[in-house]
């Protein structure tokens, strides 16, 4: 098995910044509840930064002159250089983003999220980084309309007004 093929759970790190994340979105929730919100979106607002930034530092610039085009950027970043996910089936409008992600590898942390009374919507990062390019890439807000996870597969709904 490659290193890229192993559980991410074996790996001391992954499990220790995981686990970081677990409690501050946890904690952040019980804290501020809905009121939190503000801080997801920072957080995907961040996410989504930082691809673009890791597409500029492999050569690799993120396409923005349409969703479409950006979504094709951000599945590539999430399946081919992350390696979260096998891969990102999506549907995008100019009022509208589903996303199904087959073989969510983040899927632990967002199941944590629901076990501990979290909506996955204040923690799930593919949600959230999508918001934040759509907003880049049209400048018209989004929220997360629906989340629903299925086996390792999630089912994301977004819609902007």
């Amino acid at each position: 098995m490659t290193e890229n093929k192993k559980n991410p759970l074996e790996n001391p790190l992954y499990t220790l910044i995981i686990g970081v994340l677990k409690g501050f979105t946890t904690s952040m929730w019980r804290v501020s509840g809905e009121g939190s919100g503000g801080v997801s979106r920072a957080f995907g607002e961040d996410l989504w930064n930082l691809m673009n930034m890791r597409a500029g530092l492999i050569g690799e610039e993120i396409d923005k002159t349409s969703p479409q085009t950006a979504m094709k950027s951000f599945e590539k970043f999430l399946t081919e250089v992350y390696q979260s996910a096998d891969g990102i089936n999506y549907t995008v409008g100019d009022e509208m983003v589903d996303m199904d992600v087959c073989n969510c590898k983040i899927h632990d942390y967002t199941d944590y999220l629901e076990e501990n009374d979290v909506p996955r919507s204040a923690g799930c990062p593919y949600a959230l980084a999508a918001i934040a390019m759509m907003e880049d890439v049209l400048g018209n807000p989004y929220i997360i309309d629906d989340i629903k996870r299925e086996d390792l597969n999630c089912k994301i709904s977004l819609k902007g007004f």
